[in-house]
């Protein structure tokens, strides 16, 4: 009854123009720069009954690993039913995806990882469906379907749906999915009508309270929108989306949980994401920015496009600076920016450092204890590899989104190589390599020194000291070009961070070591005779004020 009263109030927001909403209290608000985001492809995860996929079962089973390595939300790709692997694009959106498991084991998974004292994020792409939906495959070619007004025809005879990439009244576009390159189109819905805003509004306040009885156990504690903007793909068919038709599906899911935390995946890589925050009433936006800052040197192509040769990252710290000192300037008073070095779309970071150790572990060190709220891609903690290739179907970016390596053998128990035998991406695979024994869990838990317990020991080190969560940023040591240091200051506590981001061992020179405590946090460091800092390759030093 609580939500049919909600979906009147929003129709009739629709007609007036959106009230805007009133500031909970601060109690009921979480501060999420104490979260480390844990951001995965549950297919790849954890299988749990054999048949090669990870699944929800699965992942509960590893949830104490999640414990172990310190992060404490859970970000997952869709679970909803999909003709594509990766579940994008779906054929119905309140179905969990049979591979994954069944709506009650979804239901004991969010109950789980709240159990745990973890937090859950849901990917949603609602702007389009497959055609295999209800809504496309009764109302293609018949106007008369009481499906009609949720697919956008741009004929009267919906001959023409609106599709993804395509221009109005184009043919049906087939797009081929792996594994047996079977065609699927991809239609846009009619986002203007106020019957499909209110079925949007009905089905993202469904996953915050499922059962509807006011308990969040079941809830999740947040939605992830990928591909958000203000004019959908540009068509100027869909525009002021972020007022019209995003704000008031974030502020139902708010009026329910006040605690629910929005981040836009803006489609636009360069755009840094605040005017979609302020706009649409989101939470945080990713950083995508200074990822790019990060990875100076490689190639845009290297990152999100598939190339032969990968040259490799030289990191800019001017660059980096100017990235970080805008996303603060953005982003404060309860927005945030989300900070990264590779996802489900990007190619793995140890690929774009060419595999270098020093680089990985540098790489870890600023996604963790730069400003922002870091996220980590899983595997990133081992290192794993993988970017895009051209294989004409959905299965180009599957190397970015392979297997966790929980043991060095894929014929282990709960390996979820779904994709074993099936063609170039496994031949190519991590697995196929001697890298694998180094890289499995089971290898580097066992190695104190391994990039896992590198991992471990900074998250555990931004999780106990508030300066690397809350506090300001101030770049020092700005006129040698091959540092990249700053200071984390709050309260009264003051860190020096200070990396070299070049190949060889260096020399810091100009820095005062006797204001900070002679035991340093973390680091990999040699004093000269001089009692001057060296910085090893890659090479990164934590300081505490005294």
């Amino acid at each position: 009854m609580q939500r049919i009263v909600l979906l009147i109030l929003v129709l009739i927001s629709f007609e007036s123009g959106f009230a805007q909403q009133e500031n909970p209290s601060k109690d009921t608000l979480i501060n999420w720069n104490n979260e480390i985001i844990y951001h995965v492809m549950p297919r790849s995860f954890y299988d749990s009954n054999g048949d090669l996929h990870g699944d929800l079962n699965g992942f509960v089973q590893k949830l104490d690993y999640l414990k172990e390595l310190g992060v404490t939300t859970i970000l997952f790709t869709p679970l909803y039913e999909s003709g594509f692997y990766h579940n994008y694009f779906p054929t119905d959106y309140y179905a969990i995806d049979q591979e994954y498991g069944t709506k009650d084991d979804y239901i004991n998974f969010v109950k789980a990882v709240h159990a745990k004292g973890l937090k859950f994020l849901m990917d949603m792409e609602t702007q389009y469906a497959q055609g295999e939906h209800i809504w496309f495959a009764d109302s293609y070619k018949n106007p008369s379907s009481e499906y009609s007004d949720f697919i956008y025809y741009s004929d009267s005879l919906n001959v023409y749906p609106e599709q993804i990439f395509m221009e109005s009244k184009s043919p049906l576009f087939d797009f081929k999915t792996w594994p047996n390159d079977i065609s699927h189109h991809i239609v846009i819905l009619n986002l203007n009508k106020p019957r499909v805003k209110q079925w949007m509004v009905d089905f993202y306040s469904y996953w915050v309270d499922p059962n509807n009885d006011g308990n969040f156990d079941d809830g999740v504690d947040g939605f992830r929108i990928d591909h958000i903007m203000d004019d959908l793909d540009y068509k100027g068919l869909f525009t002021n989306m972020y007022q019209d038709f995003w704000k008031p599906i974030f502020k139902a899911c708010k009026d329910f949980n006040p605690k629910i935390f929005i981040l836009g995946e803006q489609s636009n890589w360069a755009d840094s994401g605040d005017n979609m925050v302020n706009a649409s009433g989101a939470d945080a936006a990713f950083n995508f920015g200074l990822k790019f800052a990060l990875s100076s040197e490689a190639k845009e192509s290297d990152m999100y496009k598939s190339t032969d040769a990968i040259k490799g990252v030289q990191i800019d710290p001017n660059v980096v600076h100017k990235a970080v000192q805008e996303s603060m300037k953005r982003f404060h008073d309860s927005t945030y920016h989300v900070t990264f070095i590779e996802n489900h779309d990007t190619a793995r970071y140890a690929t774009l450092v060419n595999e270098n150790d020093g680089q990985k572990r540098l790489g870890a060190v600023l996604n963790l204890l730069l400003p922002g709220l870091p996220s980590i891609y899983y595997g990133q903690e081992l290192g794993v590899t993988g970017k895009i290739h051209e294989w004409g179907s959905d299965v180009n970016h599957l190397p970015l989104r392979e297997a966790f390596p929980w043991t060095s053998d894929y014929n282990d128990n709960g390996t979820a190589v779904f994709y074993k035998n099936t063609g170039e991406w496994w031949d190519i695979s991590f697995w196929q390599t001697d890298a694998i024994k180094q890289l499995a869990l089971s290898s580097q838990k066992t190695d104190t020194n391994s990039l896992w317990n590198h991992y471990r020991q900074l998250i555990s080190i931004r999780k106990k000291n508030d300066a690397f969560r809350f506090g300001d940023y101030t770049p020092i040591l700005t006129d040698n070009p091959n540092v990249l240091a700053f200071t984390r200051a709050y309260e009264g506590e003051m860190f020096a961070v200070i990396t070299n981001v070049t190949s060889k061992s260096i020399t810091v020179s100009g820095f005062d070591l006797k204001p900070w405590h002679s035991e340093p946090v973390y680091g990999n460091f040699q004093l000269n005779d001089s009692n001057q800092l060296q910085l090893p390759a890659h090479g990164f030093l934590v300081l505490k004020h005294q």
